[in-house]
This record gives structure tokens, C-alpha cells and sequence, in this order.
């Protein structure tokens, strides 16, 4: 890896670790540990692991560590993904880290007497991969805006439709240009007791650029862990996924998932 690259991902993982760890979000619901709701701001850690088989005819293994917490008087979220991965595909054969990405989201309508909110955000894409064939070669922002409207059809859960346009602003020689909108249809259905859950992500991918278009389907069960470990907070989730439309470069994936709410 490059010294400026591993240095800024130090970093910021330093950073965000010496901003955020006083306590928990005072404005957060601290009586829901699932880290399902987008708009609940509370302090969480999740670890990931996602195998996925590609097309023509290869895979990819992503482990990827991610990190939230609010600020700014609990009316900001701060979120950071580190991924590592490892790639085999044709002559292509690399593992190290890939690009790292942070974002900053906000909710600036919420109405809970309807059951509705609307949260805007800003996503940054760093240019920070070990090697080529695990980034984009590009720093990219992603501006995205999605509605989320709670226990849909007297379903407990919620509904979260959202776009993100993601485009790149500066370009490793060579590389290619990225602007993409990325449509996603979220829909949580939680139990009762709140131990368990089922989610579901059909995602539009627009690719601009490249002029190319393509689904993928999350399917997600999850559950709490609580009654293994004496305490709240600790999940785990199954999420199988699969690619829809010749332009897709995924044909299926499986991510394992285990996530901490504080």
C-alpha cells in the first residue's frame, strides 16, 4: 500500500475513535439495540464478510470493519467503512485494502405523529485502494436523499426508499470517469419482540457513464444475541444477494454480519 494512502486511513480511523467516544447519543432511542432503523442515531461497530461470485467467471472476498456515531448534538451521523479484500478474477489475482469511504448524514424533517422522515447525506469515496483491480482509481462523493416511512401497510418495520448519485471528482490516469445513481428500495419487517427481522434491498444501479443498468437483490435475517452474552446491543445477520441483468457484475454473494449497538 502506498504510505500516503495507509496513513490517511490511520488517520481517520484515529480520528473518528477520538471524536466519538464519550457516550451514547442522547437523542438516540437507546431502547432499540437492532441497528436497523437509518435514522437512529446511536454509537455502533459492525464487522462484515461478504464472498461474492463474480462475472464471467471469478470471485471476491470483502471484510470490511464500519463505525457510526452521532455529533454535532446528536443531529449528525458519522459513518466509516474499511473494507479488505481479495479478488480473483481472469489474470487478476490481489487482496489488500480497498477504497475507504465516510459519510455524514442528517434528518431534517421528522414527522413521527405521521410516521414519516426524510434524512440527506453526503458519502466520500477515497481513492485509497492497495491496488487496482480492489478501487475505483477515483475519489468519488455520493450526495444521496432517501424518505423513510414507518410500520408501512401496519407492517412493524419501516420503508426506505433512496437515491444516491455518486461521481468522481479526480481520476487516477487511465481510469475511468464514474457517475451512477443508485436506486434503493429498503423494507424492514421487524417481529414483535423485536429478536428478530427480516430485510429486503432491490437496487437499481444506473450507470451513467458506461451507459449500463442492473439490479441487485439484499435479502437479510437477523436476530439479537442478547440472551448469549448477558447483555444489549449485540446482533448478527445472514445476507444472500444476487445480480439481476446482464451488465451486473455479481452473480451471487453471501455476507455474514455482526454488529454491536451501544
Amino acid at each position: 500500500m502506498k504510505e500516503y494512502n495507509l496513513s490517511l486511513m490511520i488517520t481517520l480511523v484515529l480520528t473518528c475513535f477520538m471524536m466519538f467516544s464519550a457516550g451514547n447519543a442522547l437523542g438516540a432511542d437507546n431502547t432499540d439495540k437492532t441497528g436497523t432503523n437509518p435514522i437512529n442515531f446511536t454509537y455502533d461497530i459492525k464487522a462484515y464478510t461478504e464472498f461474492s461470485s463474480l462475472e464471467p467467471d471469478g470471485n471476491q472476498n470483502v471484510t470490511t470493519f464500519e463505525f457510526k456515531a452521532p455529533f454535532a448534538g446528536e443531529k449528525w451521523q458519522f459513518k466509516i467503512k474499511i473494507p479488505y479484500s481479495s479478488i480473483d478474477v481472469g489474470a487478476v489475482d490481489d487482496s489488500g485494502f480497498g477504497d475507504l469511504a465516510v459519510r455524514f448524514l442528517t434528518v431534517p424533517h421528522l414527522d413521527m405523529e405521521n410516521l414519516f422522515a426524510v434524512a440527506v447525506g453526503l458519502e466520500v469515496f477515497l481513492n485509497s485502494a492497495s491496488e487496482d483491480s480492489l478501487g475505483s482509481g477515483a475519489i468519488s462523493l455520493g450526495p444521496q436523499v432517501f424518505a423513510v416511512f414507518f410500520n408501512p401497510l401496519g407492517l412493524n418495520g419501516l420503508f426506505a426508499p433512496a437515491y444516491q448519485h455518486k461521481f468522481s471528482v479526480d481520476e487516477d490516469s487511465g481510469r475511468s470517469k464514474i457517475r451512477q445513481g443508485l436506486i434503493d428500495l429498503n423494507l424492514l419487517i421487524m417481529a414483535d419482540s423485536k429478536q428478530y427481522w427480516f430485510f429486503a434491498d432491490p437496487q437499481i444501479v444506473l450507470d451513467y457513464e458506461e451507459n449500463k443498468e442492473y439490479s441487485i437483490i439484499d435479502l437479510e435475517v437477523g436476530m439479537m444475541l442478547d440472551k448469549h452474552f448477558g447483555t444489549s446491543g449485540h446482533s448478527a445477520y445472514l445476507r444472500p444477494s444476487f445480480g439481476i441483468g446482464s451488465d451486473s457484475p455479481l452473480d451471487n454473494s453471501i455476507e455474514l454480519g455482526y454488529k454491536v449497538v451501544f
